[in-house]
């Protein structure tokens, strides 16, 4: 009887912290409608803009029940989008079959070497590294993630970026921000070029100031502890907005923070 009880109660639990989750994304959803209002919902799929749009460049997929992020993607039936994708492939083919020309002749070279000597020698092959940039950079620039997190005692991120972050509270009150712009930097163990998309963690409700520390030569951490309260609501989030640098910019300029910022009081 008393394990009955238990997971009756882990039940409840559960239900209740999913209703004040899916609560939560709709609040979250709601303020930030004045930046995403001219963008239409993607079919259920997530693939394509409901009614064949072709004019809106980005579309929204609509919150499902449990989701904890808001995904804003370019719209693959738009001419600009289409066009930015398609220059991005020729670039990447280019990478590819540059790569391609040097993997044979590096093959070429080690069986004349293994004719000549006996010896076997490994040959690099071509990887999705030989693309270049230009993959992880038309994926990042197009689509932007909100990430919602709430409730939590600390917030710690790792963040690889080779650009410096900026920390502000110029949003409204009771919302800090932190933002990393998009760049390009050398990877100093794999001896590749990355591209960061650009991110911003904004923080709101009672949360101390975060902090930021650096924590490699690309590589960073974002800080904070909630402030203690007895308040049972909810009393702090962080928005974690990640992809098109534009659009990350528009929604932070749009956005309710303020609405947002008296959820927690």
């Amino acid at each position: 009887m008393k394990i009955v009880i238990a997971l009756v109660a882990v039940l409840l639990l559960s239900t209740q912290d999913t209703r004040q989750l899916d609560a939560v994304m709709k609040a979250v959803r709601a303020a930030m409608g004045p930046g995403l209002q001219s963008f239409p919902d993607t079919e259920p799929d997530g693939a394509m803009p409901i009614g064949g749009n072709t004019d809106a460049l980005w579309m929204v997929r609509p919150l499902q029940p449990g989701d904890t992020s808001i995904e804003i993607h370019a719209n693959p039936l738009n001419e600009v989008n289409q066009l930015k994708a398609n220059r991005a492939m020729a670039i990447i083919e280019r990478n590819i079959e540059a790569a391609q020309r040097r993997a044979a002749a590096q093959y070429d070279r080690a069986v004349e070497e293994a004719r000549r000597t006996g010896k076997s020698q490994e040959v690099d092959g071509v990887t999705l590294s030989d693309e270049g940039i230009e993959g992880a950079k038309i994926d990042g620039e197009s689509q932007v993630f909100v990430d919602v997190a709430f409730n939590h005692d600390a917030y710690r991120y790792l963040i690889n970026s080779g650009a410096q972050p900026v920390l502000s509270t110029e949003l409204a009150g009771d919302v800090s921000i932190v933002t990393f712009p998009s760049n390009t930097y050398r990877d100093s163990t794999t001896k590749a070029d990355r591209f960061f998309a650009a991110e911003s963690v904004v923080f709101v409700g009672r949360i101390v100031q975060p902090k930021v520390s650096k924590t490699g030569d690309n590589s960073y951490e974002v800080f904070t502890t909630a402030t203690p309260t007895d308040h049972a609501g909810v009393n702090n989030m962080v928005l974690r907005l990640k992809g098109n640098e534009a659009l990350v910019k528009e929604l932070l300029k749009k956005t309710a923070w303020s609405v947002l910022a008296e959820l927690t009081k």
